[in-house]
């Protein structure tokens, strides 16, 4: 098994109504990344371009990459929670590792 630290995902961005951030997002962004089997929480970056901005509700195809580690063990269609402060803003799945 092979540990990595890229994924392309398929991420949904709660609503503000269902406890998702009330302000808009982009580059820079990093909230912090549980996985469903396990109690520990990593340090993501989205890969986003410096025009992008993602908005709660949003549902979207791109790139994470888990920071200050050497890497983590992965699989293609592993569920995650987004965390940012004690709320959880999303919810995805990887699509596929880099």
């Amino acid at each position: 098994m092979e540990a990595f630290t890229e994924a392309i995902a398929q991420i949904y961005f709660f609503s503000t109504e269902d406890g998702g951030r009330s302000i808009p997002f982009g580059q820079g962004f990093s909230p912090r990344l549980v996985f469903d089997s396990s109690p520990v929480e990593y340090f993501t970056e989205l890969q986003l371009e410096e025009s992008d901005t993602l908005y709660p509700g949003d549902q979207i195809k791109l790139q994470i990459k888990i920071k200050g580690e050497p890497g983590i063990f992965l699989h293609t269609g592993a569920s995650f929670d987004l965390l940012e402060a004690e709320n959880k803003i999303g919810s995805g799945t990887i699509m596929q590792l880099i």
